[in-house]
């Protein structure tokens, strides 16, 4: 009772201040059910589950030692270890929590693609009040706290539905999942123009009258790292290209620019499809003659539903274990899935819809294939049912990057830069105009001056274009 006393009261001593006792203690990892339990403290001081001390040693109180300081400056949080290490005791490849109930996340940071979590010691003040000069260039870093506050993190993962994502309105379905309550994040301060690049942001971060606030939506935890915020002056503002190579041997963009509001298309991570207001009708994915475009759960409230960063990128194995730690698939696409090249067990080379009409490989392989039913006794739009386009890869004529276009359905032009257009070569169109329906194109709703699509598409002069439009997306 005495050690527990005195933990509680270690407690208010070790807690930032903007985070308060009772954040902690509801939190999973202060949880006397499921939470930390370091397997020295545990056994041999006899500290109850989720206590401060599993994770906290002031001046080696517990008859342990703090690690030697790094550039001779004394820890500022009292850790028995630094950084990710601290994690990894318990989330690692051998781990010492009691029992071992947590999963094995260290080993995912030892895949090809991943976030840099080795990239240790950047961290210049607690992650919740770092700026945007902390995550540019030089600095840039992704430890666990920048993602994860691990006072105020729960047990549910972005699973549709759960807590604390069980939301009424499915336009809520991108509100952050407990694993990411209380993290810093920002919201992009979007002109009301397509395509454009924002520079401004509202900072969204956790206080003393709100310690488990901060970012409400998942994608506002990822924009702090993946648009000019965090990209600064790496970054074309005019293109959304930057010059920062990734992990995937491509240049980084700006997602914020992709996934603007008012851009004519792109996935619903920010916004629901109906609620755009950029482009136009049909901005959902209405069905097609040969059924819905969509599979579980999104084929209900169809417009209505927003998504997550997260049902993409992700582990590339089936496990149970959610969010982008690492891969081994390009772009960290979920269940190992591949865009836009396809993977050699399906032949390789970049993705057609002579693949899909020709064989079953892509149902378990293609990105899109995930959320998309791309064929159903026939492709669910007749633009692609002609010819199967002779074989023309996707990105012909859709993005290499397919958050979002300054054109309808994710078309990308000649005009656009690399990554956009892959290769920078790959793209055919100079226009495009949505039709009504997905069965109801024609050759004029495209346009392009290069062979062999010019035989069909050669003419400037838009056709069939849904909503009364007169011209080609810009």
């Amino acid at each position: 009772m005495r050690c527990l006393k005195f933990g509680w009261l270690l407690l208010v001593l070790l807690a930032p201040a903007v985070l308060y006792a009772g954040v902690y203690t509801s939190s999973i990892h202060g949880s006397p059910t499921y939470g930390v339990a370091r397997d020295s403290i545990y056994n041999n001081y006899n500290v109850s589950r989720g206590n401060c001390l599993h994770c906290h040693e002031m001046h080696a109180s517990v008859g342990g030692s703090e690690p030697a300081p790094t550039g001779g400056a004394p820890s500022p949080y009292g850790l028995f270890e630094f950084e990710e290490k601290v994690c990894f005791y318990c989330h690692g490849t051998n781990s010492h929590n009691v029992p071992p109930l947590s999963k094995d996340i260290e080993a995912l940071f030892q895949k090809k693609y991943r976030h840099p979590v080795e990239r240790s010691g950047l961290h210049k003040k607690p992650a919740f009040k770092e700026t945007e000069a902390d995550l540019r260039p030089p600095n840039r870093h992704s430890e666990c706290v920048d993602c994860h506050n691990p006072h105020a993190v729960q047990r549910e993962t972005h699973t549709m539905g759960s807590p604390p994502g069980n939301y009424t309105s499915p336009q809520d379905n991108n509100r952050v999942s407990g694993v990411l309550r209380g993290t810093f994040g920002v919201e992009p301060n979007w002109q009301a123009q397509d395509w454009t690049v924002p520079t401004t942001f509202t900072e969204l971060r956790p206080d003393k009258n709100s310690p488990a606030g901060g970012a409400e939506r998942e994608y506002q935890l990822c924009l702090k790292c993946h648009s000019y915020y965090g990209l600064g002056s790496a970054e074309n503002t005019g293109t959304g290209v930057t010059t920062i190579t990734g992990p995937s041997g491509v240049s980084l963009t700006d997602q914020a620019l992709e996934f603007s509001p008012y851009n004519y298309s792109g996935h619903p991570v920010t916004v629901a499809a109906d609620n755009r207001p950029g482009g136009y009708a049909p901005k959902a994915l209405i069905d097609s003659s040969y059924g819905s475009r969509l599979k579980p759960p999104w084929d209900t409230h169809v417009g209505q539903q927003t998504m997550y960063c997260s049902d993409c990128h992700g582990e590339d194995a089936a496990t149970e274990i959610k969010g982008p730690h690492g891969s081994d698939a390009k772009f960290m696409l979920v269940d190992g899935r591949t865009w836009p090249e396809a993977p050699s067990v399906c032949g390789g080379g970049l993705w057609t819809l002579s693949d899909i009409a020709s064989s079953t490989c892509w149902q378990d392989h293609l990105l899109c294939a995930k959320c998309h039913v791309l064929y159903n006794n026939g492709f669910l739009n007749n633009v692609h049912r002609v010819g199967f386009h002779h074989g023309t890869p996707c990105v012909s004529c859709h993005m290499a990057v397919p958050h979002g276009s300054h054109a309808s359905r994710l078309i990308v032009y000649r005009s656009d830069p690399a990554p956009y257009n892959y290769n920078g070569t790959t793209a055919k169109l100079d226009g495009f105009c949505k039709a009504s329906s997905p069965d109801s194109y024609t050759v004029r709703n495209c346009y392009s001056p290069v062979s062999p699509c010019s035989r069909r598409h050669g003419w400037n002069n838009p056709g069939g274009c849904s909503s009364n439009q007169t011209s080609y997306d810009p």
